[in-house]
C-alpha cells in the first residue's frame, strides 16, 4: 500500500504543534522509530504519564500525523473538542465516565481510517498516570487491531512508543520519545492462533494480543516500583554512562532512560543493591552541594572563562532580537508560569501548561499581529508573523545561554569544594558503576 502524502493540513499542524513543543520543552529527542516512516496501516501505542503534553510530543516527534484516540469527554470542552476533531481526533468513551455511549463509531473511524494506510495513535492505559509505571493495559488497542484485519486491512503494524519525561510538571524540561521494534499483527496472531481461524471477538486471541502489547510497552517506556527507584536506576544509568566510553558529562536523557528500562528488569535483589549505592554515593554529593554531573565534570579556571565568553558572544549577538522577544511574549509566558505554581497533581500540570500556552501565546500573539495589522496594513501582519515567532525562539536560545553559564559557573564552584573527598566520592562512584555492571 503506497505511502500516504502529507497534506496541506499535515503540515500546518505540524509546524503549530512545533512551535508548542519549542515553547514548553527544552528539547524533543526521539530514538528507535522506523524511518522512513511505515508505509501503510499503524497502530502506534504509547505510555500516558503526562495527559494533554503526550500528544502534542508524539504530534511533534511520529513520522507522519497520526488519528488520536481519546477519552469523549474532551469533546465536550468547547475549545478542545474543536481543536481535536480539526486535528483528526476519535473519541472513545470509558465506563468510567458514566453514561451509555457506545463505541461502535469509534470502531468504524478507526477500521476506515487504517483501511486508507493512515495511522492511528491509542495509549492502551486509558487513563493519565502519575506513578512511573505501566498501568493495566486495557483491550482496546487489540480489539481494533483484530476488528480491522476482519474487515480487510492487510499488513497492520503495531508499534510500541514510550514517551520519557525529564520533568512533565517543569516548563522548558527535556523529555524522550522511544519506539520499540515494529509488530506485525498477522505474524503476532498466527503465533498465538496456531493455524485456527480468528474473528474480531476472540476473548483468547484478544487476551493473549493484549498481554503482548503490554510487554512490549514495557520495554520501551518507564515502568519502575516506585519514584524512589526510578530516580535511583536513572542516577545510576547516568553514572554508568558518563564512565564509559569517556568522562562526558552531558548524558541524553535517551540514553539514560533505555538503560535505567533495562535495570528496572533486573531481579529485586540487583535493583535493591543499585539504589543503595547510589543512594550513599548522593548522600555524600549532597553535602557538598553537587550532583554527579558536576563532580564528573569539574573545570578550571581557563576553561571557565573560554566558554562563559562563547556564551557571552552568542548571547549579544541575539540580544537585540532576544529583548524584542521578550517584551512581545512576556505576558503569556508569566501566565504559563504562573500555572506552574498551583498545587495540583504533575500529570494535571503536564495537561495544563501546553493547553494553557496554546491559548495565551495564539492570543497574544493575534492581538500583536492584530495591531501591526491595522497600524502598517497587509505589510505589518506579514512582518508580525514572520517576526513575532523568531524574537520568542531568539529570546529562549538567549535564557538557555543564560542558565548553561549559570550551571558552568556552579560546575566551576564545586571543584574547590569537592577536592578534599575526591578519594571517598570516585570509590562511592565505582561501587556504582561495577554494582550496575555486576548485577
Amino acid at each position: 500500500m503506497p505511502a500516504t502524502v502529507p497534506t496541506r493540513k499535515d503540515r500546518v499542524i505540524s509546524k503549530i504543534v512545533a512551535l508548542l513543543s519549542m515553547s514548553v520543552f527544552r528539547e524533543v529527542a526521539v530514538h528507535g522509530l522506523a524511518d522512513p516512516p511505515t508505509d501503510g496501516p499503524e497502530l502506534s501505542l504509547s505510555n500516558h504519564f503526562g495527559g494533554l503534553s503526550d500528544g502534542i510530543v508524539l504530534l511533534h516527534a511520529l513520522p507522519r500525523r497520526p488519528g488520536i484516540i481519546a477519552r469523549d469527554v474532551i469533546w465536550k470542552i468547547p475549545i478542545a473538542g474543536r481543536l481535536m476533531t480539526w486535528i483528526g481526533g476519535i473519541p472513545v468513551h470509558q465506563p468510567e465516565d458514566g453514561g451509555r455511549s457506545s463505541n461502535d463509531q469509534m470502531f468504524s473511524s478507526c477500521y476506515d481510517a487504517l483501511r486508507q494506510g493512515r495511522g492511528l495513535l491509542i495509549f492502551p492505559e486509558g487513563l493519565t498516570r502519575d506513578e512511573p509505571s505501566i498501568g493495566r493495559v486495557k483491550t482496546g488497542a487489540a480489539r481494533i487491531a483484530l476488528g480491522a484485519r476482519a474487515t480487510g486491512v492487510d499488513d497492520l503494524v503495531v508499534t510500541p512508543i514510550g514517551i520519557h519525561y525529564e520533568d512533565k510538571a517543569a516548563l522548558r524540561s527535556r523529555v524522550v520519545v522511544i519506539g520499540g521494534p515494529p509488530l506485525r499483527l498477522d505474524a503476532e496472531v498466527a503465533a498465538i492462533a496456531r493455524g485456527r481461524s480468528v474473528g474480531p471477538d476472540d476473548r483468547e486471541v484478544v487476551a493473549e494480543l493484549t498481554s503482548r502489547f503490554d510487554i512490549e510497552l514495557r520495554r520501551v517506556a518507564p515502568d519502575y516500583v516506585d519514584w524512589r527507584e526510578a530516580r535511583r536506576l536513572q542516577t545510576a544509568a547516568e553514572v554508568t554512562l558518563r564512565s564509559y566510553p569517556s568522562s562526558n558529562p552531558r548524558v541524553s536523557i535517551g540514553q539514560r532512560d533505555r538503560l535505567a528500562n533495562a535495570l528496572a528488569d533486573r531481579p529485586v535483589e540487583a535493583r535493591r543493591d543499585i539504589c543503595d549505592a547510589v543512594e550513599r554515593y548522593e548522600a555524600d554529593l549532597e553535602g557538598l552541594g553537587l550532583d554527579d554531573a558536576s563532580f564528573v565534570g569539574r573545570i578550571g579556571t581557563r576553561r571557565l572563562v573560554r566558554k562563559l565568553v562563547v556564551q557571552f558572544l552568542i548571547g549579544m549577538v541575539l540580544l537585540p532580537f532576544a529583548v524584542a522577544g521578550v517584551l512581545l511574549n512576556a505576558i503569556p509566558f508569566l501566565i504559563v508560569k504562573a500555572v506552574g505554581l498551583l498545587r495540583v497533581s504533575p500529570a494535571v500540570l503536564a495537561s495544563l501548561k501546553p493547553a494553557v500556552a496554546f491559548l495565551a501565546f495564539g492570543l497574544a500573539w493575534g492581538l500583536e499581529a492584530w495591531a501591526a495589522f491595522r497600524a502598517f496594513g497587509v505589510t505589518g501582519l506579514a512582518a508580525a508573523v514572520i517576526l513575532i515567532p523568531t524574537y520568542g525562539i531568539a529570546a529562549i536560545v538567549v535564557l538557555d545561554r543564560a542558565v548553561l553559564a549559570w550551571r558552568l559557573i556552579r560546575r566551576w564552584r564545586a571543584t574547590a569544594r569537592s577536592r578534599s573527598l575526591d578519594d571517598a566520592l570516585d570509590a562511592e562512584r565505582a561501587a556504582v558503576v561495577d554494582t550496575v555492571l555486576s548485577s
